[in-house]
């Protein structure tokens, strides 16, 4: 998969258009069809800010794959789960670490 097809994966999942990517990365909406049609990649700092909006990786985005993720077929989740807890509250999230601990503590059946 290309640069601009993972980043069009990513704000489909996001359910963001072309452009508020192009309006909070700071770079021309046209870029993502121009990307496209071209099968390019931008500029690397283009690219980094694009991730940053898009919360993943600029890695992710150029090669499809993230780094250092530990069960490889489960990699598409972890990932958005990960992006989905960027919204949480510090509450939450130790709700949620408390329940993900006793999750993987109790004996496999």
């Amino acid at each position: 998969m290309s640069f601009w097809r993972n980043v069009e994966s990513e704000l489909q999942y996001k359910n963001m258009t072309r452009k508020e990517l192009a309006e909070r990365a700071g770079f021309a909406v046209s870029g993502i069809s121009l990307g496209l049609a071209h099968n390019s990649v931008p500029n690397a700092d283009v690219a980094v800010r694009i991730a940053e909006v898009l919360g993943v990786s600029a890695e992710y985005l150029v090669t499809g794959k993230e780094r250092n993720i530990l069960c490889k077929e489960n990699a598409d989740i972890i990932r958005h789960i990960t992006a989905d807890l960027r919204v949480l509250d510090r509450y939450d999230l130790e709700s949620l670490s408390a329940l993900v601990k006793r999750m993987s503590e109790k004996p496999k059946a």
